[in-house]
C-alpha cells in the first residue's frame, strides 16, 4: 500500500518499501506524480545475488532463466524521453526477504506479439540485505543542484518514525543508464515508511475466530476470497477451509493464506496464517505469471499447484500435512521445458529424496535420464516460506550435478 509523508529535505517519491511486500509491480502504464516536500513510500528488504551479470540481457531472458523479480517500478521521465524502470531480481521468492539480490536500471524496447512490455538491462547493482539492518530503497529527491530525480537508498530502518541513518545513496543517472554513487547529504532524515502506531498493520491482523469465512476477510470493501477449497485437515471428522484472500484495490498486494478449522459447533478458528506462500500473481507489466491456480484439500492434504504460461514460468506443485500441531511441506514437484528438453523434479521432503527426471524432446523416442539425489531432512512450515524457497537447495544440488 502507498502511504505519503512529510519529509524534512526537498523530496519526491520513495517507491519501494523495506517491509517488503512480495507484489511490488507498478512498472508500465506508471507515471510517478511528483510534489515538492511529498514522499510516497514503499520501501524493500534485499536477497540473492544472481551470479551472473544481466547488463545487455533483455526482461525475456531473466524469465527464461527463470529469476525471481521482487519488483518493478516506472522511474521518473522528467530526465529522458526514454521510458526506464527499476527492478530487483533474485534467486528465488524468499530471498527478496533477506540476503542477496540485484537492482537493474531497465530501458523500454518494445512491446512483443502478445503485447507484453521488454526491457534492456542497463546497469545493474548488487545489493546484500538484512532487515531492519540494512534496507534499500528509490527515492526521488532533490538534493543536486535542487532538481529532481531518482536515488537509490541504502538504510537502517530503525522501526521509528524518522530514519536517521542513510548508508550510502546513488543517483540512478538515466543521461548515463548508471547507478552513480555520490556523498550521503549531511543531516538526511527520511519518514520511515513502516512505521505504524500499533506494532501490526491491521489490514493482516485477523480475528482469531468467526461464524462463516467472510469473517476472516477483515475489510471486505478491500478484500476478497480468490480461492476457497474445504476438507478435514486435522483428521477430526469436521470440514476445515483454506481461503486466499485477495486486494481488489491494488492486484501487485501481498495475497494471504488462512487455514480455518473448524470447531465443534460449526464456528472456525484461524489455525494458520501465510503470507508468503502465494507467489507474486503479476510481473511489472501486468501479465499473470502462472496461467492457472488452484488449491485443493486431497486425503487431509493441503495442494497447491501453479501451471506457467509457456516459455515464461514453470509448473509447481506442493503438499501440506499436519504432524501434530504443526502444517508441514511433505512434496513438492516442477516442471520446466527449455530448448530441446524438459525437466521434471520430485522433492519428497519427509524421507530427504530428490528425483530428476531430464526427457530429451529434441529426439522422436524423446528419451529419459533419471537422478536421485539424497537431501538433508527439512522441516518447511507452512508459515515460514514458500515453496520456490524450499526448492532452493534441490535446484543447487541438480544444477552442480
Amino acid at each position: 500500500m502507498k502511504r505519503s509523508f512529510i519529509l524534512t529535505l526537498a523530496v519526491g517519491t520513495f517507491l519501494q518499501s523495506c517491509r517488503y511486500k512480495a507484489q511490488d509491480h507498478v512498472k508500465e502504464k506508471v507515471t510517478p506524480a511528483i510534489e515538492r516536500d511529498v514522499i510516497q513510500v514503499d520501501t524493500i528488504k534485499t536477497a540473492a545475488i544472481p551470479i551472473r551479470s544481466f547488463i545487455g540481457k533483455t526482461t525475456n531472458d531473466i524469465d527464461l532463466s527463470k529469476m525471481h523479480e521482487c519488483f518493478g517500478v516506472m522511474l521518473s521521465r522528467k530526465a529522458s524521453k526514454d521510458k526506464y524502470a527499476l527492478a530487483q531480481y533474485s534467486a528465488v521468492i524468499d530471498h527478496c526477504q533477506h540476503g542477496q539480490s540485484k537492482f537493474v536500471i531497465e530501458r523500454f524496447l518494445r512491446h512483443d506479439a502478445n503485447g507484453k512490455s521488454v526491457f534492456l538491462i542497463v546497469d545493474e547493482l548488487d545489493v546484500v540485505a538484512n532487515y531492519p539492518a540494512i534496507c534499500f530503497g528509490n527515492f526521488q529527491l532533490a538534493i543536486e543542484n535542487d532538481i529532481e530525480g531518482d536515488y537509490f537508498v541504502e538504510f537502517y530502518n530503525n522501526d521509528a518514525e524518522i530514519i536517521t541513518q542513510v548508508r550510502r545513496i546513488w543517483r540512478i543517472d538515466l543521461e548515463k543508464e548508471k547507478f552513480v554513487e555520490i556523498t550521503k547529504p549531511k543531516n538526511l532524515r527520511l519518514i520511515n515508511p513502516d512505521y505504524v502506531e500499533s506494532d501490526e498493520d491491521p489490514a493482516f491482523t485477523f480475528p482469531s475466530t468467526g461464524e462463516k469465512v467472510l469473517d476472516f476477510i477483515v475489510d471486505p470493501t478491500v478484500f476478497e476470497i480468490q480461492y476457497e477449497t474445504v476438507g478435514d485437515l486435522n483428521a477430526d471428522g469436521l470440514s476445515d477451509i483454506v481461503m486466499v484472500r485477495r486486494d481488489k484495490t491494488n492486484k501487485m498486494a501481498i495475497r494471504s493464506i488462512l487455514v480455518l478449522l473448524q470447531n465443534k459447533d460449526k464456528s472456525y478458528r484461524l489455525d494458520k496464517i501465510s503470507n508468503l506462500l502465494m507467489p507474486v500473481e503479476f510481473n511489472k507489466d501486468g501479465s499473470k505469471i502462472y496461467g492457472t491456480e488452484d488449491i485443493s484439500v486431497v486425503n487431509g492434504e493441503l495442494h497447491l499447484n501453479f501451471y506457467g504460461l509457456a516459455g515464461v514460468q514453470g509448473n509447481i506443485w506442493g503438499h501440506y500435512k499436519y504432524f501434530g500441531d504443526d502444517l508441514v511441506l511433505t512434496y513438492v514437484e516442477t516442471y520446466n521445458v527449455g530448448a530441446g528438453s524438459s525437466q521434471s523434479l520430485y522433492y519428497d521432503v519427509v524421507e530427504g529424496k530428490l528425483t530428476e527426471e531430464i526427457t530429451d524432446t529434441a529426439k522422436e523416442e524423446m528419451p529419459v535420464k533419471t537422478n536421485t539425489f539424497k537431501m538433508k531432512k527439512e522441516k518447511y512450515l507452512f508459515e515460514n516460506g514458500s515453496l520456490n524457497g524450499a526448492m532452493e537447495t534441490a535446484y543447487k544440488i541438480v544444477n552442480n550435478n
